[in-house]
């Protein structure tokens, strides 16, 4: 049974001001109404949350509702970094990049030191602290992200937030464009040698799938060859030794691979 609320005179200048307005800060709300008092702004949005007609997100922030209920979320990613301040990553920029068919209700941020959750309506908001890997961002539709090549490296080195590597194979297969020196660089900078062999054996499987990657990007993870390790690290060692690679492939081909034989 929905409530009739009623509303002061405030109040409903206020929803009237917001009708066009997804997201309102309360230093906006202030210049808006600079004849009222601080204290009586805080009255006023805390009774309009109440009322269901705004959202806090955090201190100083709300959503707006276009009517009383559940909080109606447009944009999920605009959210997600008013929140937690980074870059959207992981399953969230591959779908940015059209490159996973889903809409994920979780929307991953990196960011350099704040790991958190939140859930927003039907969405849950997920930072992820990378410390010095927080780099490689673009502005891409209104949203900053990472570029297409930071976005793989991210997945490699956690591809627990992108769906694991069948998601990260099958990106790989539909992206064009790549760059692979920028690709590339990051491993340089931030990659350990496990990560780099196996990263180097999931390329050389879409390799074989008829993705372009360069010979030079191949042979520079296998000179990062040094020790054996395991393809998925929380898994037992139990599966294919790769001797090329002194890699346990404790996943399975099939697994990786299977939306290709599918």
């Amino acid at each position: 049974m929905m409530k009739n609320y009623y509303f002061s005179r405030t109040e409903q200048e206020l929803i009237s001001a917001l009708k066009s307005t997804d997201i309102v800060t309360i230093q906006e709300v202030e210049e808006l109404f600079p004849g009222l008092s601080k204290g009586m702004i805080k009255k006023v949005l805390s009774s309009l949350v109440r009322k269901g007609y705004l959202y806090r997100l955090k201190r100083g922030l709300y959503l707006v509702n276009e009517e009383s209920g559940k909080p109606l979320i447009k944009n999920p990613y605009q959210i997600a970094l008013m929140l937690f301040p980074g870059y959207i990553a992981f399953s969230s920029a591959l779908r940015l990049y059209g490159l996973i068919e889903y809409e994920p209700f979780t929307i991953f941020v990196a960011t350099p030191r704040k790991s958190g959750e939140k859930e927003i309506g039907e969405y849950t908001v997920k930072a992820v602290a990378l410390g010095e890997k927080a780099v490689g961002m673009t502005f891409k539709n209104g949203i900053y992200t990472s570029t297409l090549a930071k976005t793989f490296f991210d997945c490699f080195y956690k591809p627990q937030y992108c769906g694991g590597y069948s998601e990260v194979t099958k990106a790989l297969y539909e992206a064009e464009k790549m760059d692979w020196d920028e690709f590339l660089s990051y491993f340089k900078r931030f990659a350990s040698n496990s990560l780099c062999q196996r990263t180097g054996y999931i390329l050389e499987l879409v390799k074989d799938l008829g993705v372009d990657v360069p010979g030079g990007v191949i042979e520079y993870f296998k000179g990062r060859v040094k020790t054996w390790t395991k393809l998925v690290p929380t898994l037992p060692s139990k599966g294919k030794g790769i001797k090329e690679w002194k890699l346990i492939d404790n996943l399975g081909k099939e697994r990786i691979l299977g939306w290709a034989y599918g």
